[in-house]
């Protein structure tokens, strides 16, 4: 026990420094009341505890907890990759399948090293639930990848066919063309509010929206949106974002609630349109539930973090208030949307497996188009309910109403029949 005490003083003391600077008496003062408390187990314990205390002053917690989820997704990223490599996995799409795992690493990798000095998708901040909402939204979209490769194996969805557009045979050209158009994009969003800081962000935010559903619809698909969701996740949970920490935590958590009720009521919803036909899911039954989602995360989240962004009456406060809601709105979109297929990949696989030739325009090959259509339209109609929000003008605080000033006082003026003097009235 005393070997025991020595190390955690010893570690005590070396961990002190890493406290700021206002409270390292009180770390010291520890040590030093240490020698108060009886030898053996109490006295280990009073150091064990003053060492949590300082683990939790200097923020360690938290970034062991950050490590730890970088080394998860790490952990994650390879097995996605090692997985799309192997020799399972040979089929149509495998070039694509691979393409994008290696473009969605070189994202969650490069991103944040490449904007570090601009900010806008630099290093997480300091809060639990921005380094929560970036690990778990990296570790979402790497199995996103992973979900989409193993239905890919089987016949083309047909349902919303056309927001779920075929990849077609591998082709290097228009991968290397498509990542050149994706990286400009970024570029821009980087320079441009540097270039002209006047240029209001929410048109930066649909510039960029209306650019990534050009390159959606005519290159690569999968990848425009592992970009946009990689761009979102991070410059909402930068150290410089705009965005407070409640209105992150309320969006994702929402958003989480939402999707998950999507995803178990996707079997109870199966019925068949007609007699003796496949029964099939009410989608647009639950796709108004996503809306109902995002509206209810944009107005929630957004006032939670809009109260907590400032007063009303000062312009910057005012200005952020604003950002809570334009981030509320995609940040609830995505996180309803994503459940879903990471939810249903393996009963899409297996009825996409079992599924007849002849059912190709029945359930089996629906539910990837469906994934595609709520994690594409769920984000752009978050920013346009998000906008809307964000530019609702608030009633700022009138100053007390001040009772009307007394009018000046006329000058005397002298009567028909005589004239005053003084104050005096003489008659002439």
């Amino acid at each position: 026990m005393d070997a025991v005490t020595r190390a955690l003083d010893g570690l005590l003391g070396r961990c002190a420094a890493l406290v700021p600077p206002a409270r390292r008496g009180w770390a010291e003062a520890v040590r030093a009341e240490a020698g108060e408390v009886p030898a053996g187990a109490a006295r280990a314990g009073w150091l064990a505890g003053g060492l949590w205390l300082v683990a939790r002053e200097a923020g360690m917690v938290r970034r062991i907890a950050y490590g730890l989820g970088i080394v998860a997704v790490a952990a994650i990223a390879a097995l996605v990759m090692r997985y799309l490599w192997s020799a399972a996995h040979a089929g149509r799409f495998a070039g694509w399948d691979k393409a994008r795992v290696v473009w969605l690493v070189a994202l969650l990798a490069g991103l944040p090293w490449v904007a570090r000095a601009r900010g806008v998708f630099g290093p997480p901040g300091r809060s639990v639930a921005a380094r929560t909402v970036r690990v778990g939204g990296a570790t979402a979209l790497l199995v996103l990848v992973l979900d989409l490769a193993r239905v890919e194996h089987f016949p083309e969805p047909a349902m919303f066919g056309v927001l779920n557009p075929p990849a077609g045979a591998w082709s290097w050209p228009r991968e290397a063309v498509a990542l050149t158009l994706i990286g400009a994009c970024l570029a821009a969003v980087l320079t441009v509010p540097v270039r002209w800081p006047k240029v209001r962000p929410v048109l930066v935010a649909w510039g960029a929206a209306a650019a990534a559903l050009a390159l959606y619809f005519t290159l690569a698909p999968v990848q425009v949106l592992l970009t946009v969701y990689v761009a979102g996740i991070f410059a909402a949970t930068a150290q410089r974002s705009p965005v407070v920490p409640a209105t992150l935590a309320m969006s994702a958590g929402i958003g989480l609630a939402g999707g998950l009720l999507i995803a178990v009521l996707w079997d109870p919803l199966r019925s068949p349109p007609a007699p003796g036909l496949t029964p099939r899911t009410d989608v647009p039954l639950l796709f108004m539930l996503l809306v109902g989602v995002i509206v209810a995360g944009t107005g929630v989240a957004g006032a939670v973090g809009a109260r907590r962004a400032g007063d009303k009456s000062d312009p910057l406060a005012r200005k952020a208030r604003g950002w809570q809601y334009l981030a509320a709105g995609p940040l609830t979109a995505a996180a309803a949307a994503l459940p879903l297929p990471l939810v249903r990949a393996s009963h899409a696989v297996h009825f996409a497996a079992t599924c007849p030739p002849t059912g190709h325009l029945g359930h089996c090959t629906a539910a990837p188009a469906v994934w595609m259509f709520f994690l594409v339209i769920g984000p752009v109609l978050g920013l346009g309910f998000g906008t809307f929000a964000a530019f609702i003008p608030e009633a700022a605080p009138q100053p007390p109403r001040q009772p009307p000033p007394d009018p000046p006082d006329e000058p005397d003026r002298p009567r028909p029949d005589g004239s005053l003097s003084a104050g005096v009235f003489v008659k002439i």
